[in-house]
């Protein structure tokens, strides 16, 4: 199974990645928590950028996040899928869509460019204003301004196929235990 968080930044996917990957584990599963960027050599480079260190293009910001997916895919996702592991992402192809399509990217480019990527069996989207989660933020990264959030978020909330959408507004525990009851264990 494969189950993915998404959302704008500051929406809870690290908690909620996090609780459902520690339930499953006590449920008896094996669980792969990852995330992207990923830990790589080209998710490094892309924390790099988003921290404000390098700038780049929308369109090579683009393709660097899909170079590191395919490595995801083949280096962590797929084999884990294979040994009948859980997979539990923050972040996946709908982050490069909604992201770079709110930087001025072709939306069908964005698209055309993620089908390779295997389709989650979960895709949960923590909605949440974007006032909030400026508020929720520690870190500081490029696109944690309101208004590039608010686009973001429009974007976000075009994925009506496939994606469960849910209230990141709420505590942490009433988020998770709507997540829990969506996610059929076999």
């Amino acid at each position: 199974m494969f189950i993915v968080f998404e959302g704008i930044d500051g929406c809870g996917k690290s908690t909620q990645a996090k609780l459902l990957a520690d339930w499953l584990q006590a449920q008896g599963k094996r669980v792969l928590l990852t995330a992207e960027p990923t830990k790589g050599r080209i998710g490094l480079f892309l924390r790099e950028i988003l921290a404000g260190k390098t700038i780049v293009d929308p369109r090579t910001l683009a393709l660097l996040f899909t170079a590191d997916r395919y490595e995801h895919l083949a280096r962590e996702i797929e084999p884990a899928l294979k040994r009948n592991t859980i997979v539990v992402s923050e972040r996946y192809y709908h982050s490069t869509i909604c992201y770079q399509a709110a930087q001025g990217v072709s939306w069908n480019w964005l698209v055309d460019l993620n089908k390779f990527a295997r389709k989650p069996d979960y895709t949960f989207l923590l909605d949440v204003p974007p006032k909030q989660s400026v508020r929720r933020k520690t870190a500081v990264e490029i696109f944690e301004e309101e208004k590039f959030l608010e686009k973001v978020r429009d974007n976000y909330l075009k994925l009506n196929r496939n994606v469960i959408k849910v209230d990141g507004s709420k505590r942490p525990e009433k988020v998770f235990e709507e997540i829990k009851g969506r996610v059929k264990l076999k």
